[in-house]
């Protein structure tokens, strides 16, 4: 079996996937498998995938309807044999000693999560972006103290790093704690970072950043339009369902993190091309759900005043500053 499977959702990035696979081709450690899952795209990837299989078995081609990035990762995970995960995105790609560099902190450390960090590229453009925390290794003890009170979402808004992109995950526990639910547009990391961090007893912070995550304004998350409203409830409801969220102060800190994404959700309400009032409407209703008002009244922002803006906001239903913010919105 491979130490490393990588997990490659793939969907209408033609243009680049020739990249991402050519970078995972020249690792400089060699003991993985790759599994490319074309989602039904519609345009050059399935070829592409082909063609790469076809000079080097390690890689995997699943061929699959289009369900969105949720089911293509599930799809993958489900075929793994690796006893590590990696999640690499097919317009992103990774640096020639990404894998062995995780390869080396397994063999001496034998943590479940590694987290590392990344670099945000625009064109030739290339921004280093650490974690935020020490460099090391992180015993459960250690990441009680040190990880968990931002592992959902601090009072001052800021949380974990999120992405399942830039780190590599026991196999075991990545396939028991990953979402399941495929609707989802937004946010789907982290309801599946936060339980797979939560359940494991170990993790290793390093400050390598090898992974290249590129900003391409046609993605999913660069294209103005409006979010599924009942995305943060499901995030929600499967996080409650995969943690003990009656530990520490998790509890306090889902309600920060619904909050946020709901304001997140109700910004994107005002792509649609309807009139203020209706979409006020809209958003008076859906501060109505039960999870929605739950969070809203009793989550607590302190130390940023972009949060404490958000949580007035929507306490005391007030869309007009949202809207006007929705416009300034890149």
């Amino acid at each position: 079996m491979p130490l490393f499977s990588i997990i490659i959702p793939i969907y209408g990035v033609e243009n680049y996937l020739r990249k991402c696979l050519d970078s995972i081709l020249n690792q400089t450690f060699r003991d993985f498998e790759a599994i490319l899952v074309d989602d039904g795209s519609m345009d050059g990837c399935p070829k592409i995938c082909d063609e790469y299989a076809a000079v080097d078995d390690r890689l995997i081609v699943i061929h699959k309807s289009n369900g969105g990035i949720v089911s293509a990762r599930q799809a993958g995970a489900k075929v793994a044999k690796g006893d590590y995960l990696i999640c690499v995105d097919g317009d992103d790609w990774i640096g020639s000693s990404y894998l062995e560099e995780f390869a080396n902190v397994i063999f001496s450390n034998q943590p479940d999560v590694i987290v590392c960090g990344s670099r945000y590229c625009i064109g030739e453009n290339h921004k280093k972006h650490y974690t935020g925390w020490k460099e090391g290794f992180y015993d459960r003890a250690m990441m009680i103290k040190h990880i968990f009170p931002s592992l959902i979402q601090a009072p001052n808004a800021s949380y974990f790093p999120k992405s399942l992109w830039a780190k590599c995950f026991k196999s075991s526990i990545y396939k028991s704690q990953q979402m399941k639910n495929t609707i989802l547009n937004m946010g789907e990391d982290s309801a599946c970072t936060i339980p797979i961090i939560y359940h494991s007893n170990s993790l290793y912070i390093s400050n390598s950043c090898e992974y290249y995550y590129r900003i391409n304004p046609s993605s999913m998350c660069n294209v103005k339009k409006p979010l599924k409203t009942d995305g943060p409830r499901l995030i929600h409801e499967h996080i409650c369902h995969h943690i003990d969220i009656d530990e520490f102060d998790f509890k306090e800190q889902l309600w920060r993190k619904t909050t946020h994404e709901l304001f997140s959700v109700i910004v994107s309400l005002f792509f649609k091309r309807q009139s203020y009032f209706s979409i006020r409407k809209e958003i008076l209703q859906l501060i109505k759900d039960n999870v929605y008002h739950e969070c809203i009244e009793k989550c607590h922002f302190k130390g940023s005043l972009a949060a404490l803006f958000m949580a007035y906001s929507l306490k005391w239903r007030i869309t007009f500053p949202i809207f006007i913010y929705s416009k300034f919105v890149k």
